[in-house]
């Protein structure tokens, strides 16, 4: 069981511990436990987040097909996931929409808004799906949209995508993004995207929701 003094001390730094959405404290305290201490008030100030995270593990390393599900081992990443991003769902969801993408998007607790998985791809994870909404619709959405908490999960590209949309191309190669993609073992790392005093921040918590084979 987690010690409750660190997060009772953890939230005496943060600007915005008295008047959180949920009053008693920060509103995802799994992943403020994760953050560097020196970002604690920074993050505790902004007033908009975006969770970009890259699929779970999917059920071969070759499987690139957008019906190609989750492995067990990426099931499990998605709980570890879930248990991040608390019992309280986030405002809004949104994912490419090939399979390994939703289900990882799913562990949000809210439904998913599901974008092509390539600009003109109106295909999705099943066979009668017809995806009209493009990865720039989604971006517009976002940037104007209200909500407080917003998970993205997207491929190896197309999460550097948002990064560089986001914060910037310097600030997503800062990351991990070589080449406009994360490194190909890369997996887990959940890119923190945070809006303050009107401008977009980028902190990276490493391997934070991966599982290793052995656990």
């Amino acid at each position: 069981m987690k010690s409750f003094l660190p997060m009772l001390a953890m939230c005496t730094l943060l600007a915005a511990c008295a008047g959180s959405e949920t009053g008693s404290g920060f509103d995802r305290p799994a992943l403020l436990e994760r953050l560097p201490a020196r970002l604690a008030t920074d993050i505790g100030r902004a007033d908009r987040h975006i969770l970009v995270v890259r699929h779970a593990r999917k059920i071969a390393p070759d499987c690139n097909a957008l019906d190609c599900p989750l492995s067990p081992l990426g099931t499990e990443m998605t709980v570890r996931l879930a248990d991040l991003i608390g019992a309280l769902p986030v405002d809004q969801a949104l994912a490419s929409a090939a399979c390994r993408t939703l289900r990882t998007a799913e562990a949000g607790g809210q439904g998913v808004i599901v974008h092509q998985a390539a600009d003109g791809l109106e295909t999705g994870c099943t066979a009668d799906d017809h995806v009209t909404r493009s990865r720039a619709d989604a971006f517009a959405e976002a940037a104007t949209s209200q909500a407080r908490w917003t998970l993205v999960a997207e491929h190896s590209n197309t999460s550097c995508l948002w990064l560089a949309e986001f914060a910037g191309e310097a600030a997503s190669q800062a990351v991990g993004c070589s080449d406009g993609r994360l490194e190909e073992t890369a997996y887990g790392d959940i890119f923190w995207l945070y809006r303050l005093d009107d401008a977009w921040q980028l902190t990276v918590l490493p391997a934070a929701f991966e599982v290793a084979a052995a656990d």
